[in-house]
Parts: structure tokens; sequence; C-alpha cells
């Protein structure tokens, strides 16, 4: 074959690829603009194999394509990017806890336009059902932590399945190995210290995950909650830091640490704030638009009775001004500002929670302009994808949310979407409505008053199975520990109180009854018992406490078998929690506790108690 020959060929093939018309033309579409904060003018904008090819002005030719749309002037934003979110978590209360599969999740967060979610502690079934998802329908694109890195029974080991937690610096290399098998797109490290009391990773355990995350150009991702633990991330070598300083007003020192390191700061605001403001003003259960996708019983579970949020969450409302306030100083000062919902914990539903997050945003001060980089380029560059998503240009993914409405006049325009693409395909909304509305909630009936039924003398004879417990203060990132061994007739509880962090520390056992039972026919409670060094707590569950706060009375120890007879009328509620009336109607179990209060002591505190009789009289 001659010269000639074959370019004849290689011209007649090129003639014949460019008569192949692109996949969509989307004509008179105004497009967000980054860098001015400002949107286009009209124009047309062409997808091919789910990327932008092409950005025209409307005065330009038209090129040719499989498929033209006429925008007629909608105004269109990049799709959303929540920088935080549990995928293995529905937005439920823990007390009831209702499990909706990924395919809920994916569906709600496209249908608000989220087109990007970063999943910071991901189990494997979870990530197992978003790769068969992918393979079968539209999907938001996921980037995963997988597995998170904390400290022995730290913050993270809580929620069941398996964490990284390193006891020694040699545990990191193993660990890592096993990071890294599971191709993340981020690693996610916990600096959870309780208010600065509790343990958590060392510095130098810290920097190793910082150095091996760089050198894998892996986004490094921090759990902060105080402004020590923000500058212990950072200088650790934290790229983002998940969660932000909102009880506490930031300092210099942070904000040049931050501007030094080019971190990103997430502050999660809906996840404090939610349960607190649907309290208060039902603004959540109100946004009506923000909720077509999430299932009628999660609603009712969320927003028929909204229990009283607990002390801290309280807190965190009434101390709100401070966590808008450091984002101010943080804008100021240049900082990159990103969005993080922390959707699956309780009232931060998966879509819903990074729009309430862009409401916080707005409450904190930021402009509407602003808003948008925060959940879209500002995003991209927290996870290095700074260069396929986040923006609408050339060469980037094709993923982007209509608006009827100008959201630079209005943020709230955000809210209410026309229609969202992604990767050049269009979503379609009301059929992920009716897929959710067909997917039920597994998880008990919420709300039910159950009827107490009337109790009986005894509660416990210790004479079969025990149905006791053990409880610690593990559950909150604590080191203490409680056993149980059954004996004939009785049951010894073993306890070791360690460092209190700032919800003190505690260890000990609980029975709890399958019903709430009516003891008003009866006086009190009558333990029998015998050891312990150290006075501890006896406590009864009621059906009307949410909190862990419950009625509680001290006893003493006793080197003897004794037999005590304890009032109703001497126990006291107590601690952080919202106060109960006091009635015997509806009791739901008993505890016997060891406590440390915030500040006391570190040195370890052991104790043995036995117990053979737990009766009313």
């Amino acid at each position: 074959m001659n010269i000639i020959t074959k370019t004849v060929i290689a011209l007649s093939l090129a003639s014949h690829f460019s008569a192949y018309a692109i996949d969509l033309r989307v004509d008179n579409i105004r497009l967000y603009q980054s860098s001015s904060q400002s949107f286009s003018a009209p124009s047309s904008l062409y997808i091919d194999d789910g990327k932008i090819v092409n950005v025209a002005k409307a005065t330009d030719p038209l090129q040719t394509a499989d498929n033209t749309i006429n925008a007629n002037n909608q105004y269109a934003i990049p799709g959303l990017i929540d920088l935080h979110v549990h995928l293995g978590s529905s937005g439920s209360n823990f007390s009831e806890f209702q499990y909706l599969p990924v395919k809920s999740h994916f569906n709600s967060n496209l249908y608000l336009g989220v087109t990007n979610i970063v999943d910071l502690f991901s189990f494997e079934q979870t990530l197992n059902e978003a790769a068969q998802l992918k393979a079968t329908q539209v999907t938001p694109n996921l980037f995963y932590a997988g597995t998170l890195f904390t400290n022995p029974g730290g913050h993270g080991t809580q929620f069941g399945g398996q964490a990284y937690e390193i006891a020694k610096d040699e545990d990191i290399e193993a660990l890592w190995q096993k990071h890294i098998s599971t191709h993340p797109h981020v690693t996610k490290a916990v600096i959870e210290t309780f208010g600065g009391v509790g343990k958590s990773l060392t510095d130098s355990q810290l920097s190793e995950l910082g150095k091996r995350s760089k050198a894998a150009n892996l986004p490094y991702f921090v759990h902060v909650s105080t402004l020590n633990d923000g500058k212990r991330a950072i200088k650790a070598g934290a790229t983002a830091l998940a969660h932000g300083i909102n009880s506490e007003a930031i300092d210099d020192e942070f904000i040049t640490l931050m501007k030094e390191h080019n971190v990103t700061y997430i502050p999660t605001l809906a996840v404090y704030h939610n349960h607190s403001d649907e309290k208060h003003n039902h603004t959540i259960s109100s946004q009506s638009e923000l909720l077509k996708t999430i299932p009628e019983k999660l609603q009712g579970c969320l927003f028929e009775n909204v229990p009283a949020p607990s002390k801290w969450k309280e807190h965190a409302w009434d101390e709100r001004k401070t966590a808008y306030a450091n984002i101010q100083k943080l804008h100021k000062a240049n900082i990159t500002i990103g969005t993080g919902s922390d959707a699956g914990n309780p009232y931060t539903l998966h879509g819903t929670g990074l729009h309430n997050e862009l409401d916080a945003l707005k409450k904190a001060g930021l402009t509407n302009g602003e808003i948008i980089n925060a959940a879209t380029v500002n995003g991209a560059m927290a996870i290095n994808k700074s260069g396929s998503i986040g923006k609408l240009t050339k060469g980037f993914e094709a993923s982007f949310v209509l608006l009827k409405q100008n959201p630079l006049d209005d943020i709230n325009h955000i809210h209410t979407i026309s229609e969202v693409y992604k990767a050049g395909i269009q979503v379609d909304r009301p059929a992920l409505i009716s897929q959710n509305k067909a997917i039920k909630p597994q998880g008990p009936a919420c709300n039910e008053v159950l009827k107490s039924s009337q109790a009986q003398h005894v509660i416990d004879d210790f004479t079969g199975d025990t149905p006791w417990q053990a409880q610690s203060d593990s559950v909150m990132g604590g080191q203490s520990v409680a056993a149980l061994t059954t004996n004939k007739n009785s049951l010894t509880i073993d306890t070791t109180i360690t460092k209190p962090t700032s919800f003190g520390a505690w260890a000990g056992a609980e029975i709890k009854f399958t019903s709430p039972v009516d003891a008003s026919a009866f006086k009190g409670i009558r333990l029998t018992y015998k050891g312990s060094s150290t006075p501890f707590a006896m406590s009864v569950y009621h059906s009307d406490v949410k909190d862990w706060d419950h009625f509680s009375v001290l006893l003493k120890p006793r080197d003897e078998w004794t037999t005590l007879d304890i009032p109703f009328s001497t126990f006291k509620q107590f601690g952080f929690g919202s106060p109960v009336t006091w009635s015997a109607t509806e009791l739901t179990g008993v505890n016997l506790m060891w406590r440390k209060m915030p500040g006391a002591s570190n040195e370890p505190l052991k104790n043995t108690l036995q117990i053979k009789e737990l009766t009313y009289f």
C-alpha cells in the first residue's frame, strides 16, 4: 500500500468519524463560574461519553448531537459534593435504629443533586452493595476511606465492625497494608479525646499515617473536635479536618497552621444542630421538598415524637454562634471551606443533610457564591479531584443541577431542583421517589406507647441464665471494663475504672426489661449484696429517660452480705440530660455502676461486687 493510498484512507476515516454526532447538546443553559461566583450568559453545553467536550456561546454555530435539550435559560451548578457521609446508617435515632440499604441513600443523594459522596467509615458490606448498584444503575460517585484508624477502644469502635486500632507505632505497617488493599480514595484517622481528657492516637502515629497518605497521594481526613486536637491534626499532615471547632474560639495559631498547610475545613454544622433545630423549630420536618425520597416510616420515627436532645447537643445548639464565628474568621483568612453533612447520624439524612449544611453555612455568614463553591469546587479540591469534578467546563464530568431560579439571589433556590444530570445522563427523579417508597426501613416500630404490665415481686432470683449485661465507657472511647461471672444463686461484677473522659468514666452491669413495668404498687427495691471498695450507684431505667441520665441512689460497700431496702423516694435523676418527672409506672431496667467524674484521678479503680437478691418491696 503506497503513501497516497494510506492518506486517502486516513482522510476517509476521519470524515466518517466526524460525521458521528456527540451524545447530547444542552442549549440556553447558564453555567456557574466558580472563579467569579457568577453565571454565564445562555450557552450551549456539549456532552459526550459522560464528559463536557465543549462550551459554546449562544451565537456560535450549533454542532450536531444525537440528543438536544433546551434548558430555557435555567441555571446550572455542578453536582454537589458531600465530604462526610456514613452509608451504613440511615439518619434514624439510635434508640430506634432503622436500617436502609445503600440504594436508598444513593437515590436520596441523586434526587437532591448530590452526585459525589465521601464515606468516611465504610464497612465491607456497604462497599459491596455500592459496587453492585454502580454496575446496574446511575449512582453518585463514591469516594471512600474504608476502615478508619483510631486508638484501642477509641471513637469508631462503638459502631461495630472492625476499626484499625493502633496500640503502638509498630502496628501501623500491617494495618496500613490492610488499608491500601481496599483501594481507598481517602485515609481517615480519629482524634477524639472527649474534651481533651481521653486517650487518642499519639502525635507520632498521626504523623506516620500522614506521611503514608501523602506518599500514596491519598487525602488525609482527621476527625477532630477541640482546638488543640485540630492543631495536632494539621501538624501531623492532615489535608482536611473532618468536623470543625464548634465549642471554642479558634486562635491565630490555628489559622496560621491552616494556611501554611493548605487544609480544608469541613465544619459539619448540620450534624451538631439538626436534632435541636427540629425539636425547637421543626426545621427538618418542614422541608417537604427535601424529604420526598425519605421513607414514611423513617420520617415518622424522627418527627412524630421528637425526643429532647441530649445535654451536649443542646449545648452545641446554644453555642452555635461560636461555630459560626470560627467559620467567618477562617473565610476572611482565605481558608478553604468544604461541605460535609455526617449523614447517617440522627436527624441528618442522606441528601437532605447536605442541603441542611448549605443552610447552616448561610447562617454562618457565607455568601451564596461561597456556599456553592464550598459544595463544588472546594469539595473536589479536598479529595484530589479538581481536574474532573466540581466545575462545568471542558474535560470535566457532565454532572450538574438545573435550577429555575438563580441561587445567587437566594440560596434556598438550590433546594428547588428542576433536573439532575449525572455524567451526561438525566436522572429520573420521580422514579427515585417511587423506588425509595418501596423500600421499607428495617427496625422496630417507633413511637409506640407500650402499656406497662404489672411488676412482679422478683426482678431476678439468679437461679437461671443471667439477663445481666456488662456496661462501660468504652462505648464513648473510654478504657474502663466490666466482667460478669455467674455463680450458683448469685452474680459477681468485676469492674476497672480508668482515666475519665469529659463524660467521666464508668463500668458496671444492667438488666433490661422486655417491656415497661408498673411498680407503683411497691415502695422501692430490695438488694442483697456484699463487696466493693468504693460507693457505687444503683439506677432504675425509666421509659421517659432517653439519654442515660437515670434515677439513681448511692450505695455503700459492705464486707458482709447485706439486704438493703431502697425506697423509690431516694432515687434522684442526675447528669446532663433532660429532666424527667419521676414515676414508678414505666420502669424499664436496673443498673449497678461505678463512676469517676471528669477531672478525677487517672489511677485505675477496681471493684468486685456480689449480688444474690433483687426484688421490689
